[in-house]
């Protein structure tokens, strides 16, 4: 056990090594300390702009958005006025603010220069009208004493920089006691305006600079690794020069709050190159496996990016966290309520997601902070590997390298996916990560079926009823399609016998796989809610007395258009129309070339999106079908791209068009989701 423990130690160590050899011989090249120079010239150069920063406290009324002052915010209590019964909190009589408490820090990460003049809107906040003599007080600064009257007013004061190019401003309040408020309350303040003293040139934040120089390496390290072309790679990598440069000078602290975390994640996606292109290669064998690999890491980082974002707010997180919990203490059996449009009333949650997570808890531990990047993370690992998996799925169809990067590409950048991260359904894409293996297993195992395939096919299925009702039911639907398309192409000759076409026609081991997951999943979890029916009954009955029907059995029509057309052709809508059309007509050209089951495989899964939307029938609310179908939309997409390049010189300046326009989709609505949702 020693000797093998020390074998693969060594193994790791030997591994490290050649990939640290790796990036210093890249690094080492002129034309690469090169660019970084000029990148460091270039930000020092932005940094001379000095915008003037501007932090609304509590949030912004002319925006009507609140949040973005919390990450510059230490010990603090929340924003107010909170939202009132008649009308949103924009529209209340007094601006909004936050109560500081004895002790509260404001920070400016990265601003850099040297002076600064804090403009600071803040009031006493005494009932009585008396004023407090509070001190503040900046880095290198001595403390200054202010009276602060009990109406708002503006106090001035100069703050320094300290030697890492942050500016720091501490509150210091005597604290006021309210019988009925068990806060602490200082003062509270309703705005932070930064503006540099004195004219150029200013000092540069050489911390931000070093975020940002780790930033840019690791992502020309991964573009390196990936096998991207010097083409792509320059270009990128001064695309990422000129945005930083720019925010720099114009957004300065949205740039620096999450420059430190952006080159963490971008180094960590670093290593999950190397070992999914390990998988990757040893799966399927080809030179373009490392792109698929770079493309992969590219989709968690946006994934994390988004979700440890500074500005980022999710609404179920803690619900997915507070459920591992329960899942690591040996709780797996317990439900959640389902909104009125979905009925009201308990339905019962599937553990599987929490279940494919809990052998990592054992190196995170139960703290809470821990489960949360666990939750966060893990969720993105196995996600975010659908990427790989649709590569994977078209190389082994035969389909060429263009077509596989296309479809990983899309998906990296999947709108309904990224959404799902900011609300926080992490359920829903648990389960949705073994959506696409399924698709592989039933491209693969068309013609014959090995008993070894049938218990793949039988644990794929399992891990999907146990993860999510929602995706469940619309794997379900997928399986039946698939399994009549499966016997209608099972065509008899005329002198076979009835019986003998019956046991060649049905595919009679995958429907034993499915049936047993069905089976299986029944009898570990789902018998256990035979009470639920009746539960829910009583909710409704509940809630009818209020008069709250539920659901509220909109019209069909209505539904119809909300669910299906208001999430394709909406303004910003998930599904762009063009995304949709373009995984359409790839779906039928794969099914017209009939490419190994693959085009059976994507017809079953749009037929059974669209069968899986009958629960308008008996709901308000139907199945998140924009997220199960992505991964079909994106094969079919991927090879209608491939398909449209091939022709001569106009195809291919349209597929470049095509391509980066649903890139720059999928980016940008990524951006707005986590800069609006929740404001």
């Amino acid at each position: 056990m020693t000797s093998l423990s020390f074998r693969s130690a060594a193994t790791l160590l030997h591994w490290f090594a050649a990939e640290v050899r790796r990036i210093a011989a890249a690094a080492r090249a002129p034309l690469w300390w090169s660019a970084l120079g000029v990148a460091l010239a270039l930000w020092s150069l932005a940094y001379q702009a000095a915008p003037t920063v501007r932090l609304d406290i509590g949030g912004d009324r002319v925006a009507r958005q609140r949040g973005f002052d919390t990450p510059f915010l230490d010990n603090f209590n929340d924003s107010e006025p909170a939202q009132l019964p008649d009308r949103p909190w924009y529209a209340a009589d007094t601006p909004p603010y936050r109560w500081t408490r004895d002790t509260s820090t404001v920070t400016l990460p990265g601003i850099g220069g040297d002076l600064w003049l804090l403009r600071v809107s803040a009031a006493s906040g005494r009932p009585d009208g008396s004023p407090v003599t509070g001190v503040w007080r900046s880095a290198g600064n001595l403390p200054v004493s202010l009276q602060i009257d009990a109406q708002p007013r503006t106090y001035m004061i100069l703050g320094r920089t300290d030697s890492s190019g942050d500016l720091r401003l501490t509150f210091e309040t005597p604290r006021l006691n309210v019988a009925t408020d068990p806060r602490i309350l200082g003062m509270p303040v309703f705005r932070i305006v930064a503006s540099p003293i004195g004219t150029a040139p200013y000092r540069p934040s050489w911390m931000t600079l070093a975020w940002l120089a780790g930033a840019l390496t690791g992502a020309a390290a991964i573009l390196h690794r990936a096998h991207a072309p010097t083409t792509i790679t320059a270009l990128s990598v001064l695309a990422t020069v000129l945005l930083f440069a720019w925010m720099i000078a114009t957004r300065r602290m949205d740039l620096t709050i999450v420059a430190p975390t952006a080159a963490v994640l971008i180094w960590v996606a670093y290593v999950l190159i190397l070992l999914i292109a390990a998988a990757l290669t040893a799966t399927q064998p080809a030179e373009d496996a490392a792109t698929a690999a770079g493309v992969t890491a590219g989709a968690w980082f946006v994934r994390m990016a988004g979700m440890v974002h500074p500005y980022a707010l999710t609404s179920d997180l803690g619900l997915h966290v507070n459920n591992l919990a329960d899942v690591a203490r040996g709780i797996l059996l317990f439900t959640e309520g389902l909104p009125c449009r979905a009925g009201a009333g308990p339905q019962p949650y599937p553990p599987g997601g929490y279940l494919a997570l809990l052998p990592f808890v054992l190196l995170t531990g139960v703290d809470r902070a821990a489960l949360t990047l666990l939750v966060q993370s893990g969720t993105a690992l196995l996600e975010s590997s659908t990427t790989a998996i649709i590569w994977l799925l078209l190389r082994r169809a035969d389909a060429d390298r263009r077509a596989a990067l296309y479809g990983a590409l899309l998906y990296a950048v999947a709108p309904p996916i990224l959404r799902s991260y900011s609300v926080g359904e992490m359920a829903n894409l648990l389960a949705q990560a073994w959506v696409a293996p399924l698709m592989i297993w039933l491209t693969q195992t068309r013609d014959t079926v090995s008993w070894r395939a049938a218990l793949v096919g039988t644990m794929l299925t399992l891990i999907i009823l146990l993860s999510h009702g929602g995706v469940a039911l619309s794997t379900g639907a997928t399986l039946a399609v698939w399994l009549l398309l499966y016997t209608i192409r099972q065509r008899p000759s005329d002198r076979t016998p009835v019986a003998t076409h019956w046991h060649t026609a049905l595919p009679w081991r995958p429907i034993g796989a499915f049936a047993v997951a069905g089976i299986a999943a029944l009898a570990l979890f789902y018998s256990a809610f035979g009470h639920i029916a009746e539960e829910r009954r009583i909710a409704q009955a509940a809630l009818a007395v209020q008069g709250i029907v539920c659901p509220p059995g909109d019209p069909l029509l209505s539904k119809l258009n909300w669910w299906i057309s208001g999430l394709i052709f909406t303004p910003g809508a998930p599904v762009a129309p063009l995304a949709l059309a373009i995984g359409v007509i790839g779906a039928v050209l794969i099914n017209r070339s009939r490419r190994s089951g693959l085009g059976a495989t994507l017809a079953a899964c749009w037929l059974g999106t669209c069968a899986s939307l009958g629960t308008l029938l008996i709901g308000d609310q139907p199945v998140r079908w924009t997220i199960f179908i992505y991964p079909a939309l994106c094969v079919g997409a991927g090879a209608a791209l491939a398909k449209l390049q091939h022709r001569e010189r106009a195809g291919a300046l349209l597929t470049f068009t095509l391509l980066w326009f649903l890139i720059w989709y999928g980016i940008a609505d990524r951006v707005r989701q986590v800069s609006e949702y929740l404001r």
